[in-house]
């Protein structure tokens, strides 16, 4: 099986530490993009990924999990996605 980019995309609503969601991306291996997205590298579908990481969200925090395709542009990310 091969490998899919994904984009995680965020926005935590609550002021709470978000250790546990930060110790979940970094289990898989993500890197920050921007402030609250991270890209990885990943067998799971993005809805088996979704799921994993809401578990350690609050109710009223947003997700979205992202298949990137063949065609992407950045700029002044802080991870590149072509060395990933």
């Amino acid at each position: 099986m091969s490998l899919k980019l994904y984009l995680v995309t965020c926005e935590l609503r609550q002021p709470d530490d978000y250790q546990s969601f930060q110790a979940r991306l970094r289990a898989l291996d993500a890197r920050q993009v921007l402030s609250a997205q991270w890209a990885l590298r990943s067998t799971y579908t993005a809805t088996e990924l979704r799921d994993l990481l809401r578990a350690s969200l609050h109710e009223g925090d947003r997700l979205v999990v992202t298949e990137v395709g063949q065609e992407w542009a950045s700029r002044k990310a802080l991870a590149n996605l072509g060395q990933m």
